[in-house]
């Protein structure tokens, strides 16, 4: 039936036809332009999840089986937890863990006193500072195994720099082998680590320091505060969450640390495991060292498992105080 026009019933305005009513299967251009980010994502969640997401599930489930590394694996449960944690490898776990929270809260110290000194020093308009920059950060460019490697050259006990240099000062007793020593091998490896990073702690904070609105500190000046008051009460306070951003990074590389004591100690963490740290355990318990048939690549992955269990609740409360400072204002 159709009407005066010549039209069907099912043509007229404001009723849907047949094939308008049905819903559209295709996206938009307007559709497609709003989830194209999708596409941008998709090279970086691919490399993320080839390198860093399927090795860290890989060696989750490779910690509860018992595998030398060839032939077939054995499902044991939580027996490599149990032989971590309170078995025959107990006494090197809770040896290298130790180190490595001693490692963290002084290379903390020796990384964010003098990061904060000296970073107020550059933000002073004195002449000379843009040199001073680079020095400070230069170790930063360096490689931590050449680091490790040159230092290893300087501390010899024999012919070393720095033993030679006490030496003509007249502090000989001073000269001792330092990478040698139970009670100074550690101490002069976190001292390393401090030098090599220290121009990164200084740099961050001064672009902190220097993003300040110079008309408080100016305020401050005109009502009679000193240069110590304005830093205490106004510089230091606005630093705190940048502070605490430079810690938390210092936390998990310090709780993955490896390379600098490879290269200045070995993978045995000598002298008489006095550097041993959790990085260096897991490569003697995973690709040998130990001398022992019991150890392997799913005691290994059982210590990397225990590593981000310690690593990944920091973190996560560490971003919920973020998130609240956020939510605050602060």
């Amino acid at each position: 039936m159709r009407g005066r026009a010549g039209r069907s019933l099912s043509d007229r305005p404001g009723k849907a036809g047949p094939s308008e009513a049905r819903p559209t299967l295709y996206l938009s251009e307007v559709d497609v332009r709003k989830y194209s980010f999708l596409w941008m994502l998709f090279p970086a969640l691919l490399l993320y999840t080839v390198f860093i997401a399927y090795p860290f599930f890989s060696s989750l489930g490779l910690s509860f089986y018992d595998w030398p590394g060839i032939g077939p694996k054995k499902f044991i449960g939580l027996s490599n937890y149990k032989n971590i944690l309170s078995g025959f490898m107990a006494p090197e776990f809770y040896r290298a863990l130790g180190h490595n929270i001693v490692f963290f809260i002084w290379s903390l110290i020796l990384s964010v006193v003098p990061g904060l000194f000296f970073a107020f020093l550059l933000s002073a308009d004195i002449k000379g500072t843009k040199f001073l920059k680079v020095i400070y950060f230069f170790p930063n460019t360096l490689a931590i195994v050449v680091v490790g490697f040159l230092w290893g050259l300087l501390l010899n006990p024999q012919w070393g720099l720095v033993n030679q240099l006490f030496r003509v000062l007249g502090l000989g007793f001073l000269a001792k082998p330092w990478l040698g020593n139970t009670s100074t091998a550690l101490p002069t490896i976190i001292f390393v680590t401090a030098w090599r990073g220290l121009g990164f702690y200084i740099l961050v904070y001064l672009a902190a320091i220097l993003g300040i609105d110079r008309e408080m500190t100016e305020a401050a000046r005109i009502d009679g505060a000193t240069e110590m008051q304005i830093a205490g009460r106004i510089i230091l306070p606005h630093l705190l969450p940048i502070i605490a951003t430079t810690s938390m990074l210092k936390f998990i590389w310090t709780f993955n640390i490896f390379d600098i004591v490879y290269a200045m100690e070995g993978t045995q963490g000598g002298p008489a495991g006095s550097t041993d740290v959790l990085g260096t355990l897991f490569y003697r318990i995973a690709f040998g060292g130990l001398g022992s048939s019991q150890v392997g690549m799913g005691l290994g992955a059982t210590v990397v498992t225990l590593i981000f269990l310690l690593v990944f609740p920091v973190s996560i409360f560490y971003v919920f105080i973020v998130e609240k400072r956020v939510e605050r204002g602060e």
